[in-house]
Formats: structure tokens, sequence, C-alpha cells
């Protein structure tokens, strides 16, 4: 029994090894970007190995995992940071932005998720996902939201003041799956804050995804003032490509350990792992808090978050 459960440990140590260079070479290769959402897991996995190499005694298995469960968590930790700084405990709230996707199968829901955008009383709501067939369900959000752009699947609703407005979007795409950024410009309380809602490509499509990353850091760049980037990043915090836009654009990151994907697959109820749903700002806000929303029967869950000025 000993000698399987050490065949067991020295396959879990291999296979670790592998996904943690196979993730350190999505530098150069961002297909392989998609092993670095799993970092937490591998980190888990390289835990129990230690547990269980502890368990056999045997001081080859114990270093051998104490180096790989320590390699996975500074990997880890580089990606964490760049979070936004927190706001002090008597930060007045200057923006609540809600973000949401409401993914296709939610159609028969959409009086649930009217409640909870009422309830939620943000000032700004991003939705990723919105097809045609819910222009109703954008109409009736009218008189809490009497400002709202959208197309393509990317809508703001907003209680202020919209001044400008654009758009970009992903060259030689058909029409509803080329948006990349919706943005506004709001008059807020006299403060002109610029908004984007972002929906990025799927990792399953790396050098899209890859594409879609720099042309936010692009947009990013070329804004001068507030600045607020809300959506569905379809990426992790600890993503080479995440790390990358961090680092480049200077926005400090609103979630990072609250879960919003895999809600749902069909009609199954799931646990959700990945926290792919964001809120990024500039450097004139903190966070006073930031949270979840309930179940909606869509197979993401909403981020809320309050942003103070501190500039």
């Amino acid at each position: 029994m000993t000698k399987i459960f050490h065949a067991i440990a020295a396959l879990g140590l291999a296979g670790g090894a592998a996904l943690l260079a196979i993730g350190v070479l999505a530098h150069w290769y961002p297909a392989l970007d998609i092993v670095n959402n799993g970092l937490p897991f591998l980190a888990v996995g390289a835990g129990a190995l230690l547990a269980l190499a502890f368990a056999l005694r045997s001081r080859r298995l114990i270093g051998a995992t104490a180096i790989l469960l320590a390699a996975t968590l500074i990997v880890l930790l580089l990606g964490l940071q760049g979070r936004a700084p927190q706001a002090p405990r008597d930060a007045e709230r200057f923006l609540r932005v809600a973000t949401f996707n409401l993914w296709g199968r939610n159609d028969d829901h959409l009086n649930r998720v009217a409640e909870f955008v009422a309830e939620t009383d943000a000032d700004a709501v991003v939705l990723e996902e919105v097809r045609r067939h819910h222009g109703a369900f954008v109409d009736s959000l009218g008189e809490l939201y009497p400002f709202r752009v959208g197309d393509n699947g990317l809508f703001i609703l907003s209680k202020h003041p919209i001044l400008a407005d654009g758009q970009t979007d992903r060259p030689v795409q058909p029409h509803w799956m080329s948006r990349i950024i919706r943005w506004v410009r709001l008059d807020v309380n006299g403060k002109a804050v610029t908004l984007a809602g972002v929906h990025l490509a799927r990792p399953f499509y790396p050098e899209l995804q890859q594409a879609d990353i720099e042309a936010l850091a692009r947009f990013v760049k070329a804004q001068d003032g507030p600045l607020i980037l809300a959506g569905d990043f379809n990426m992790t915090p600890w993503t080479v490509k995440m790390r990358t836009f961090t680092e480049v654009t200077g926005l400090g990151r609103f979630n990072t350990f609250n879960p919003t994907w895999p809600m749902r697959w069909r009609s199954v109820p799931l646990l959700p792992l990945l926290p792919i749903d964001n809120v990024f700002a500039s450097a004139h806000f903190a966070n006073i808090s930031t949270r979840l929303g309930p179940r909606l029967d869509s197979d993401h869950r909403a981020v809320i978050a309050d942003l103070a000025l501190i500039e």
C-alpha cells in the first residue's frame, strides 16, 4: 500500500511541476495562460501532496513537494499585486458601480434581475451579453436609470448624465461579438468620470483574448482623468495577461477573492470557483467595499463596488 501512495505522490508531483512550468511559459505563449486560472487549486493540490509526503516520511518527497508548493505560492502571490487601496472607514461613497453578465439563458428571470438592480441602488450598472430581445428589460429600468447607452452585448445604465460615449470593437468580427469596450463620461455632481464596460474574449480563444487585453490597455493609457472599468474580463487576477495589464496601466483591482463563475451549467447550479468579473479604477479612487450579488440564474454572479474619491 505504501508503494501505491509513493507512486501517487510522485505522479502528483510531476503533474504539478508540469502545470506550473506551463503557466510560466505563458509569458511567451499566451495560449498557455489558461492554466494559470487554476493556480489556487494547484497550490491546494501541492499542499495535499506535502501532507502525503509527511505521512509517508519520505524526505525526498517532502523536499520536492515543499519546493513545488513554495514556487506555486510565489507565482500566485505575484499575481495578487495591484489591489485598489482601502478607503478609510469614514470615507464617503462617491459611486456605487455594479456589473453583471446576463447570459443567454436568463430570459425567464429578467424580473428578478430588475428587482436586484433596483435593490442594489447602484449609481451605474454595466450589463454584458445583453441581446436584442432584452430591450424591454432594459427599458423597464428607465425610471431608475434615465441615462443609458449600449448595443452589441454591452450596456451602461446611469443615474448621472452622460457627457460623451464611445466604443472599441474587435476588427473583422461579426457584430454580435465585436464589442470589447463601451464607455461613457459621466457628470457625477460636477465631476467628470469615465466608466467603461468591458467584455473580453474567453481564454479558449487565447490570441483574441491577448488582442483584447492589449486594446483595453491602450484605451486606459489614452485616458487622463478618473477612470473605472467594470465587466466580464474572462481571466483571473493571477493570469499573466491580467498581471501585465495591472502593471502597465496602474489601475487598482477591486475583486480578488470573490468567485463569480461558473454559477451554473445549463440548468444545473454550480459552485463558483473563479473571480473573472471585476472592477478596476484609477488612483483617484479607493475601495470602500466590494461584494457579490445573489444567484440570478446566470452563469455569472454580479459584482457591486462602492468607490470613494481620494484625489
